[in-house]
C-alpha cells in the first residue's frame, strides 16, 4: 500500500522517483514549459521560480543558462540538456524536489497527472521489452530434437535491437550526439581518446559513439554503422589523416554518411584534420576542425562541442528556402520584362510619334525672349545661313503653337530635351535645309 505522502497532490509515489526524465513525453514538457517559461521575480527564499531557477538547482552554469533564456522554449531546452547529462542525475523525483524548492505547487499540482501517465507507459514499455526477449537456448529443450533444426536461420532476428553495449547495460536502445570515424591505431587513436576526454567531461556533456569501444563482438560491421549513423547519432565526426584514407571501413562511413547530407544543409559531416592529409573531393566543401594549427588551439574544443551540439531544424530551412525561391522567381520576372520591353523599343522599325514642340532655334532663344516684355514672344529672330534647322514664319501655324505652348504650358527641360532629339528629325529633315 502506498503511503500518504504518495497520495498528496504535490508528491510523486516513490516508486517512480528513479524514473529517467526520458519518460516525459512531449505534452508533459509542454505543460511543464506553460508555466515555468513566464519569468518571475525572486520569492522569499531568493530563489527566482521559473526555468533559470529550475536550471540553477539542476547544476548548469550562468552562461548555459543565459543561452537557454535565447531559445524559443527555454523549459524545454532546460529538460532536454538535463536528459543528456548523467552526472547531473535527470530523474523525475529530482525534478518534483527541486519545484517543491522552488515553491512552485501549482505546477506539481497541474502537471502531475500528465507526469504520471508517462511514467506508466514508460514503465510499462520497459517491462514489455523485457518479457519479449527469448533466450537463446533452453536448458529443457534440445533444439537438436527438432526435424527442422538443420533449416534453421536467423534471417527473421531483429539485427538492430542490440547493437551497442549501452543497449545491453540498459536494455533500451541508446542514442548519440556524434559517430566518431577513425582508423584505431596509431595518433588516430590517441587523439580519439584525447577528444573523449574533453567532449564527454561534464562541461561539454556530449554522448560520442566510438567504434571498438562501444559496438558489440559478433555483430555485421557495415550493417551494424550504418544503422547507427542513419537513425541513432545526429552527427558524424571523421579524424581525418593519412590513415583514414587508407582505410575501406572509414571510406565506407564516410560516403554513407555523406549520402544522407549530400548537400551538408544539416551538417552531418563534421571533418577533424589531425594530420596533413589529402582532402577528398566529397569533403572539399566541408569547413574543417584543423587541430594541426596550434594558434587556434584554445577554440578548437568549444568550437567542435558547439558543431556536434547545434539544433537540427527542417522545418525552418524548408520556410527559408520557399520564401528565397520566391524572391529569385520575382528578381528573373522583373528582369525579363525590362529585356523584352528594351529589345522591342530598339527593334521596331515604326517611326515614333511627331511631337510638336519648338525647335532648338526657339530654345536657344528663349531666355533672351524672356528678358522682354510678354508680348514680344512672337517676334523671331532668322537663323544664320547654314543652321541645319530654321524656325518658322511669325504668322505660320508653327509659330503661333510654339509661342502658345511656351505661354501656356512649358515643359520642363528635361522632357523637353528629349522630346525635341525625337521631333527635330522627323520635322525637319536634312535633306530640307
Amino acid at each position: 500500500m502506498a503511503s500518504n505522502s504518495d497520495d498528496d497532490d504535490v508528491s510523486i509515489p516513490s516508486r517512480y522517483r528513479n524514473v529517467s526524465l526520458d519518460a516525459l513525453r512531449v505534452s508533459a514538457r509542454k505543460k511543464l514549459s506553460l508555466y515555468l517559461n513566464i519569468e518571475r521575480l525572486l520569492n522569499e527564499d531568493g530563489i527566482v521560480p521559473d526555468y533559470n531557477g529550475l536550471a540553477e538547482q539542476i547544476g548548469f552554469s550562468f552562461l548555459e543558462i543565459q543561452n537557454f533564456g535565447r531559445q524559443r522554449d527555454p523549459t524545454t531546452e532546460v529538460l532536454n540538456e538535463w536528459t543528456r547529462r548523467p552526472d547531473l542525475h535527470p530523474t523525475v523525483g529530482q525534478l518534483f524536489n527541486y519545484l517543491k524548492v522552488m515553491g512552485r505547487e501549482d505546477v506539481l499540482t497541474d502537471c502531475k497527472r500528465s507526469i504520471v501517465l508517462d511514467i506508466e507507459h514508460y514503465v510499462s514499455q520497459q517491462e514489455r521489452r523485457q518479457d519479449a526477449v527469448v533466450p537463446l537456448q533452453d536448458d529443457t529443450i534440445s533444439q537438436s530434437s527438432t526435424p527442422e533444426s538443420s533449416d534453421f536461420t536467423d534471417h527473421d532476428t531483429d539485427e538492430y535491437r542490440y547493437m551497442t553495449v549501452q543497449d545491453v547495460e540498459n536494455n533500451t536502445p541508446a542514442f548519440y550526439d556524434a559517430f566518431v570515424c577513425y582508423d584505431p591505431e596509431g595518433y588516430d587513436l590517441q587523439f580519439v581518446k584525447k577528444m573523449l576526454s574533453e567532449l564527454e567531461s561534464v562541461r561539454y556533456g556530449l554522448k560520442l559513439f566510438v567504434p571498438w569501444r562501444d559496438d558489440l563482438p559478433g555483430s555485421s560491421t557495415h550493417t551494424v554503422s550504418a544503422k547507427l549513423i542513419q537513425d541513432r547519432c545526429r552527427r558524424m565526426v571523421i579524424i581525418m589523416s593519412p590513415r583514414f584514407l587508407k582505410s575501406p571501413a572509414c571510406d565506407f562511413q564516410t560516403k554513407f554518411a555523406h549520402s544522407l547530407s549530400p548537400g551538408s544543409r544539416s551538417k552531418k559531416l563534421v571533418p577533424v584534420l589531425i594530420t596533413p592529409c589529402f582532402i577528398p573531393q566529397i569533403l572539399r566543401h566541408v569547413t574543417l576542425c584543423d587541430f594541426t594549427k596550434r594558434d587556434l588551439m584554445e577554440w578548437f574544443w568549444h568550437r567542435l562541442a558547439r558543431a556536434i551540439k547545434a539544433p537540427l531544424n527542417f522545418e525552418e530551412l524548408q520556410i527559408n528556402d520557399k520564401i528565397s525561391l520566391e524572391d529569385i522567381t520575382l528578381s528573373l520576372d522583373q528582369e525579363q520584362y525590362r529585356s523584352s520591353s528594351s529589345s522591342s523599343s530598339s527593334s521596331s522599325s515604326q517611326p515614333l510619334p511627331i511631337i510638336h514642340s519648338p525647335p532648338s532655334s526657339s530654345l536657344s532663344s528663349r531666355p533672351a525672349a524672356a528678358a522682354n516684355s510678354p508680348g514680344s514672344s512672337g517676334d523671331h529672330t532668322p537663323m544664320e545661313p547654314g543652321s541645319p534647322v530654321q524656325s518658322a514664319s511669325p504668322g505660320s501655324p508653327m509659330a503661333s503653337m510654339s509661342s502658345s505652348t511656351q505661354s501656356s504650358s512649358p515643359i520642363p527641360p528635361r522632357r523637353r530635351h528629349r522630346q525635341t532629339d525625337r521631333s527635330i528629325p522627323q520635322l525637319f529633315p536634312s535633306s530640307q535645309c
